[in-house]
């Protein structure tokens, strides 16, 4: 089997990258006492001695919010040790990256590009979510895991494997929640197959932890796992907190008097109770998510823009918005960048939205402006203004007239 040679650059790169950073997260996971990862693999070994997964004997350990066929999953990588489980994580998160590419490639028709056009949707994307990415990786956080998971779902859904799609989605729903986001846009869509199959094999999924702790613990688990969802969700504190960068946490700060909950912003312009902020952002999401359901009369498959929006509605609509959760823009950098180099007019706008956002979103860095202007920054919510900054793109070439079908 002949490779050409840009398979073999890529192979090159590919295992350069990984190994660098294999070698990179093996140092820095022990002296960060491995993060969230730690909470997972405790978990993993709870589940294993079918104990409480949802106790919390070690209070160094933060609670495990997770769902228990995650804890199921998860407890295969807890039978090896802690480090070497550890390196494995972290390989699973670096191919969650490459399997998101690939099948980004393929739902959006990127099939056939140019030498130079593959380099561009190769780096670009990547460079532009590299904060998040790398930050995944850095906290050994699952939202790689999941984002791929979603991924894999929307690709058998456009090649009519309607079982298949609903068995991914319903498996990301389960490592974490917010995915759920789709499952209106599909009901109003019609496609009723494939919201009853998500809801059959999250039941089914949620079954299997029982074949090994029991049913009478398996319900235990249930009955601990959804109070958790609820108080992370409702939890006061996490919503005004600067490093929220959800659509809620945004509205509040700018809406809301917070001094009697955290320190007082200084950019908050009036002085609304909680209830009549929290109103606003509500709003604000049900607008935006209305938006995504209008029907375009635009030639071409506008259902790609609703699924870029709508991985960008995880993140902004996520209580708990936290900066991992926006790993969901490699997605939407990778098809606004095939949608510029296939557009047969000029995109200026486009292109001026993805260097905006990038720069709100990650030029703000702590490696980049320091410690004391992040924190300002993510006070602003300039990481939710640059999601909003794209979903404004996206709506703008959902709506716009076009003379040729949309490509992909």
């Amino acid at each position: 089997m002949k490779f050409t040679n840009r398979q073999l650059i890529v192979a090159v790169i590919f295992f350069a990258v990984f190994a660098g950073n294999l070698v990179r997260y093996s140092q820095r996971a022990p002296r960060r006492h491995y993060s969230d990862w730690r909470v997972y693999y405790a978990t993993g070994e709870r589940f294993i001695d079918k104990e409480d997964i949802y106790s919390r004997p070690n209070e160094e350990i933060t609670p495990f919010m997770y769902s228990p066929t995650f804890a199921m999953f998860f407890s295969l990588v807890s039978l090896i040790p802690k480090h070497s489980a550890s390196l494995v994580f972290f390989t699973l998160n670096f191919l969650s990256v490459v399997g998101i590419f690939l099948i980004s490639r393929k739902l959006i028709g990127a099939q056939q590009l140019t030498s130079k056009q593959f380099w561009i949707l190769l780096f670009f994307p990547i460079l532009f979510t590299s904060r998040f990415i790398l930050l995944v990786w850095d906290s050994g956080q699952v939202n790689l895991i999941m984002l791929f998971l979603v991924m894999m779902s929307l690709y058998f859904l456009s090649r009519k494997k309607v079982l298949c799609s609903s068995a991914f989605m319903a498996l990301s729903i389960l490592v974490k929640y917010m995915p759920v986001v789709f499952l209106p846009y599909f009901f109003i869509k019609k496609q009723f197959k494939l919201v009853a199959g998500v809801l059959l094999f999250i039941l089914l999924f949620s079954i299997l932890p029982a074949f090994y702790v029991g049913v009478e613990q398996e319900i235990n688990y249930l009955k601990g796992w959804l109070p958790f969802i609820s108080d992370a969700a409702l939890d006061l504190s996490s919503w005004v907190d600067y490093k929220n960068q959800s659509i809620y946490s945004m509205v509040l700060r700018y809406t809301m008097d917070l001094s009697a909950y955290v320190y007082s912003y200084s950019h908050t312009f009036l002085n609304l109770s909680f209830y009549q902020g929290l109103g606003i952002a509500l709003v604000f999401s049900f607008v935006i998510y209305l938006l995504i359901l209008v029907p375009s009369k635009n030639a071409g498959d506008q259902s790609l823009i609703d699924y870029a929006m709508l991985l960008l509605c995880m993140a902004l609509f996520n209580p708990n918005a936290w900066m991992t959760n926006f790993v969901v823009f490699f997605h939407v950098y990778i098809f606004l960048i095939h949608y510029v180099m296939k557009s047969p007019r000029k995109e200026a706008f486009t292109i001026a939205a993805m260097v905006t956002a990038f720069a709100l979103s990650s030029w703000a860095s702590e490696s980049v402006v320091g410690n004391d202007l992040e924190n300002l920054f993510e006070e602003l919510s300039l990481v939710t203004i640059a999601a909003l900054v794209l979903i404004a793109a996206l709506l703008r070439l959902k709506f716009r007239r076009l003379s040729s079908p949309a490509p992909g």
